[in-house]
């Protein structure tokens, strides 16, 4: 018998990570996937295998497990086996690893930046009978501690989140953003739910998160992104969706990559579509996802989305952030606050809740793009709200005078024509003050003791609203 070390010092950047890789050759009677014959890793990114065998011309190939992933050349065409003499002594085989046969046409032409790596490249889902390519974004320093673990971000269109050319409608630059957040280090985690604040003394714990890109279903896109249907466009597979992330995705994930489980360490973000099914999982999975970044969600798909909210009373906290823009749709801000209100009157707490509302928004991934890294900032750490254009919380002051039963407004000067929109909600009943720049007072002797909502209007623009009770 002749010892014979086989090394793998380099694999190609679509390689999934922690995937199994084999020998296959006329030493095992080519078989892709024995464990005889699997590769251990060194833990600084290359493999070694360690066997004898009884031959003196060993003919062999890379597998990841099956014949429909080998390995291949430069272009990702199939490779002619590999041939190496074997001495008397002891033999040692380096190998670099070109591409894979199945991965390369799916990732030809992707200028793919080496922190952006192709997780899996058809994973099945069971809920739904049906598969689905996924991305990772690792932090850049992934690869320098073996020991540290990351939170991760779920996100949906995983084809827009990366350059690539499937962006069709442009690409949110999400490793771009990584980079900057972990050069800047602008990601402070101080809340009590987040990294730091469980793990204060943990160097194994780092600030910044794993990103899961969720490449959307083409023609199934607005089925599963929607748990109900809609007359017009269909949806109601978004249940069934969401147990594919939780049930089988994300065990996958936790268990190839070095991740935090735990809920107060993931989080749910997408827009539009995916900005629906992502409340729906905040809402809806609470054990699971910690926070939520809710990006111009299509609450015009259903009605359903507010009787779901009001049915499922938070036991669990749950951070979300609301954000939109104000060029979308005039029903688009507004959903947007009806949806804020009916999360606080379900029982969220303010403090887990923030919306940006951006008088130059529109919907599109440049713009979502442009928000996404105060949106992950905010999610897991302290940040407040902040002001591009939108309406923050110091733009609009109140008081209360009890004595004389009369509200105290304050607007900045920075709102143009302001008016102010009282709805109560026991008389069902709209009061409408127009504002001037300085302190008004308003009388609220008629909605006492009763729950009303202030809403700000700026150019007949609905800028910002909060749901409130006045009483004794």
């Amino acid at each position: 018998m002749k010892t014979i070390t086989a090394h793998l010092h380099s694999l190609p950047p679509q390689t999934p990570p922690g995937a199994a890789l084999f020998l296959a050759g006329n030493v095992n009677g080519w078989q892709p996937d024995d464990e005889r014959f699997r590769f251990q890793p060194n833990g600084d990114g290359s493999y070694r295998l360690d066997f004898q065998a009884d031959l003196d011309t060993l003919e062999y190939k890379i597998t990841r497990g099956h014949w429909s992933a080998a390995e291949g050349d430069a272009e990702g065409r199939e490779l002619s086996n590999r041939v190496a003499k074997i001495s008397a002594a002891e033999n040692e085989l380096w190998m670099r690893i070109e591409s894979w046969t199945d991965l390369y046409q799916k990732t030809q032409g992707y200028d793919l930046p080496e922190n952006i790596m192709l997780l899996h490249p058809d994973i099945y889902m069971p809920q739904l009978e049906r598969s689905r390519r996924i991305w990772v974004c690792l932090p850049p320093d992934y690869w320098t501690d073996p020991k540290r673990r990351y939170p991760v971000v779920y996100m949906q269109d995983g084809q827009n989140l990366f350059d690539n050319p499937e962006a069709l409608f442009g690409s949110w630059g999400i490793d771009k953003a990584m980079n900057r957040l972990f050069i800047n280090e602008q990601m402070p985690f101080n809340s009590d739910h987040t990294v730091t604040a469980v793990y204060p003394q943990s160097s194994a714990v780092n600030r910044q998160p794993i990103i899961i890109g969720i490449e959307n279903g083409g023609q199934h896109r607005i089925a599963e992104y929607s748990p109900w249907r809609n007359a017009r466009h269909g949806g109601g597979e978004g249940a069934q969706y969401l147990d594919f992330v939780c049930d089988t995705l994300k065990p996958f994930v936790d268990e190839h990559l070095r991740t935090l489980p735990g809920r107060e360490h993931t989080a749910i973000m997408g827009s539009s579509m995916g900005g629906l099914i992502s409340l729906y999982a905040a809402v809806e999975k609470p054990k699971v996802f910690g926070m939520a970044g809710v990006f111009s969600p299509s609450l015009w798909f259903s009605k359903e989305v507010y009787q779901m909210v009001k049915n499922r009373k938070p036991d669990l906290s749950v951070r979300i952030l609301l954000m939109a823009g104000q060029q979308e749709s005039r029903n688009m801000v507004a959903d947007l606050l009806d949806l804020y209100e009916t999360l606080l009157e379900a029982g969220h707490i303010e403090e887990n809740l923030h919306y940006d509302l951006h008088s130059d928004g529109v919907h599109s991934e440049w713009f979502w793009a442009r928000e996404f890294e105060h949106a992950l900032r905010w999610l897991f750490g302290d940040m407040p709200g902040h002001e591009r254009g939108g309406i923050t919380g110091d733009l609009i002051k109140f008081q209360v005078d009890t004595k004389a039963k009369e509200l105290i407004v304050h607007v900045s000067p920075k709102i143009a024509e302001p008016r102010l929109e009282i709805r109560d909600y026991c008389h069902n009943r709209q009061f409408h003050h127009p504002l001037d720049h300085h302190d008004n007072r308003i009388p609220y002797a008629e909605w006492e003791n009763c729950i009303y909502s202030l809403r700000l209007h700026s150019k007949g623009d609905l800028v910002f609203s909060r749901r409130v009770t006045v009483g004794e």
